[in-house]
């Protein structure tokens, strides 16, 4: 069963957004790590090949049902593509 994944789109700008670019760079730190190429995490996924090209660039807003699926091919906690975000204040400054 092949799930549909949701990703928002970001609107086209030189400099991407600097919360999903932080997120992107994360992503991509994690998928390293494992050793995966981005076909790779985009099978075990469920996702497209593109659609992770973008999120690591931080050009797209993965979806929390996207977040999850990523987590499920990295084989980590959801909780660990949030981390980069630990030590952050609701409003996206460093405590």
């Amino acid at each position: 069963m092949t799930a549909t994944v949701r990703v928002e789109a970001v609107p086209a700008s030189d400099h991407p957004d600097p919360t999903l670019h932080s997120f992107g760079l994360h992503l991509r730190r994690l998928r390293e790590k494992r050793g995966l190429t981005l076909e790779e995490l985009a099978d075990r996924s469920g996702m497209s090949f593109r659609g992770i090209i973008y999120i690591e660039h931080g050009r797209r807003n993965p979806s929390l049902t996207t977040m999850l699926n990523l987590a499920r091919g990295l084989q980590v906690d959801p909780s660990s593509l949030l981390s980069v975000f630990d030590g952050l204040d609701v409003h996206g400054s460093q405590d």
